[in-house]
């Protein structure tokens, strides 16, 4: 019983952090496209580190639950004896405290600071941003006035061809 108690709350754990830091990896990804888009895309290896590590990191920050895990039994109110799963720290409750505020950090706090960040930069490029291609009012301008110089300095030089002959 303990046996699956254990693999089913690592199993919430893993999955759960596997999932934010997929995300993550999903985010720096689309950031270093958008922001530095002449920067060489990342290679297979470089794709397959990243997953080893996302995977590694997800089961390392879920093995507590694993070994903590305990078969207890608890007494109810009306005095029957019934068996629960639960993580049995060491050190008591301050020590599940502390794993609980990790695990939390983990996976929502840090991920979400890191998504906000990159989202948030690659919305201002994006909106910030010209298009190539797109018109310049400026560029525009000169080029119009150059173009202009061009045509009457033809013009001239035509008309003085016209007179000399």
């Amino acid at each position: 019983m303990t046996y699956v108690y254990t693999l089913r709350r690592r199993w919430q754990v893993t999955s759960v952090l596997l999932s934010a830091f997929t995300m993550l990896a999903i985010s720096v990804d689309r950031y270093r496209a958008v922001i530095f888009p002449l920067r060489p895309r990342p290679t297979i290896r470089t794709a397959l580190l990243v997953i080893a590590v996302t995977w590694a990191a997800a089961m390392i920050a879920s093995l507590p639950v694993a070994m903590f895990a305990r078969v207890t039994r608890r007494v109810t109110h009306d005095g029957t004896e019934l068996e629960f799963c639960d993580e049995v720290w060491p050190y008591g409750a301050s020590q599940r405290s502390v794993y609980s505020v990790v695990v939390m950090s983990l996976q929502y706090f840090i991920p979400l600071s890191i998504l906000t960040f990159t989202y948030v930069h690659i919305a201002v490029v994006v909106w910030a941003k010209r298009v190539p291609g797109e018109a310049e009012n400026n560029r525009d301008r000169k080029l119009a006035a150059s173009k202009r110089k061009v045509r009457a300095s033809h013009a001239a030089i035509r008309h003085s061809r016209v007179r000399l002959t």
